[in-house]
């Protein structure tokens, strides 16, 4: 009866300290991800499931009020810089090069995953397609939610109307896609654009694509990359960049405008009759804008040029979840836990979202695939290159639209404005 007297005095303080037991092992998981509306709700739809099934995890999930890259990468890496990041964040690869050798970003603990190695976890991704998650130490460092590429947007209507086959007629070079030009080009009585055939991305406001991309795309199809192998040297010089510029410099002045909308509003509104966009396009602009359009579309691989030295698509890019190192031991796995998990869906990140993520289960999956255009989005990224990974590497957008604004906007010599550029960009990355 003591014992029983002394047990029940003392089940007060059990219970207090079970309690305080279990709210110490409550962990709260700060994410930031950068705006993209469509993945957003599917966002907050698995982390609400990952929280059910992980009662002791909490997660604030952040989007920051700027859609701007640069701006939302410059806010991340001050709040990294100053102790007060978030536990997990959603970036481009190309702006974190500096955090993996720093030992800012956690490698990926392959055991907590049940893994017995992290090369059993890249396995379970296309060969090749996550190379750039990977540390010079052969760790992981990331899971990606999207590796993206541009393809060749018809709008079949204006073709019919034109005359064209939107199938037949479509530009697989960017010679064809002269020819095609006059066809597809309407003015009015002053001389003014009505109708652009295609356009290219100009360093203008509310332009959505990056003009570096497009641009790089073409630098590269004639030979020329944005950096040397080494990663030391810039290449807007060189020889590609100039005839790629003079390529979009020309077609400005006979068939497109960087004075008037960009060729993304244009060709939602029914105003042009090409766009280069990735696979996002659809669920992010034309769903919301004109849903109609979607069942009016042919989609085609990126022009080459005919006698190109690389006979490839657009440039890749990708992005990708990372763990903050400063956070606590206990912030870090799950963070790590949540990544995983919110990588673990790419079947309804690309029928709800039209994002790649490169699983091989995925590809393996035939019904998806045939159901979406993710089939040609993924056959065109063969041979094509990637965004370089380098130390400063997301400032060459900048760099490259004030020297390709230059061009278009104030009269600048095409090739003394590269070199500069070249020059400008050499020094950022190698500060």
């Amino acid at each position: 009866m003591k014992s029983l007297r002394r047990m029940l005095l003392l089940l007060p303080v059990l219970l207090l300290l079970l309690s305080g037991l279990v709210s110490a092992q409550e962990v709260t998981v700060t994410f930031w991800s950068h705006a993209y509306p469509p993945r957003e709700a599917l966002d907050r739809e698995l982390i609400a499931q990952f929280e059910a099934e992980n009662p002791g995890i909490k997660v604030e999930y952040v989007i920051p009020p700027s859609a701007n890259d640069t701006e939302y990468i410059i806010a991340l890496f001050t709040a990294i810089a100053g102790g007060e990041g978030p536990d997990l964040f959603n970036v481009v690869i190309q702006g974190v090069p500096d955090l993996i050798p720093s030992g800012a970003v956690a490698p990926v603990d392959a055991a907590l995953l049940g893994y017995d190695s992290t090369d059993d976890i890249v396995a379970e991704y296309l060969e090749g397609s996550i190379a750039a998650f990977v540390g010079d130490d052969g760790l992981l460092y990331g899971f990606p939610t999207e590796i993206g590429n541009y393809a060749l947007y018809i709008n079949t209507t204006l073709f019919e109307e034109a005359g064209l086959d939107p199938v037949a007629d479509a530009p697989a070079t960017w010679e064809d896609m002269l020819e095609i030009a006059p066809a597809l080009t309407k003015r009015d009585d002053a001389g003014n654009l009505t109708q652009r055939a295609f356009d290219f991305a100009y360093p203008v406001p509310d332009e959505q694509l990056d003009p570096l991309v497009v641009t790089a795309t073409l630098a590269y199809q004639l030979g020329s990359g944005i950096v040397n192998d080494d990663k030391t040297e810039a290449s807007f010089g060189d020889e590609g960049w100039v005839q790629a510029v003079n390529f979009v410099k020309d077609w400005s002045e006979m068939y497109g405008d960087p004075n008037i909308q960009p060729a993304w509003m244009g060709f939602y509104e029914g105003t042009v009759a090409m766009h280069l966009s990735g696979p996002w396009y659809q669920a992010q602009v034309l769903q919301a804008q004109n849903p109609d359009l979607i069942d009016d579309l042919v989609i085609v691989p990126t022009p080459r040029f005919a006698e190109g030295v690389n006979q490839a698509g657009s440039y890749t890019y990708g992005y990708g979840l990372f763990v903050n190192a400063a956070s606590t031991p206990e912030e870090q796995a799950a963070a790590q836990q949540l990544a995983f998990f919110m990588s673990s869906f790419p079947e309804r990140y690309l029928t709800e979202t039209l994002l790649l993520q490169p699983r091989t289960t995925l590809v393996e999956n035939t019904e998806v695939m045939e159901s979406s255009f993710a089939a040609l989005f993924i056959a065109d990224m063969a041979g094509a290159p990637s965004l370089p990974v380098i130390t400063n590497g997301f400032e060459a957008s900048g760099i490259f639209g004030r020297a390709l604004a230059s061009i278009l906007f104030e009269g600048a010599d095409v090739t003394e404005a590269l070199a500069g550029a070249a020059e400008e960009f050499t020094a950022v990355i190698n500060p």
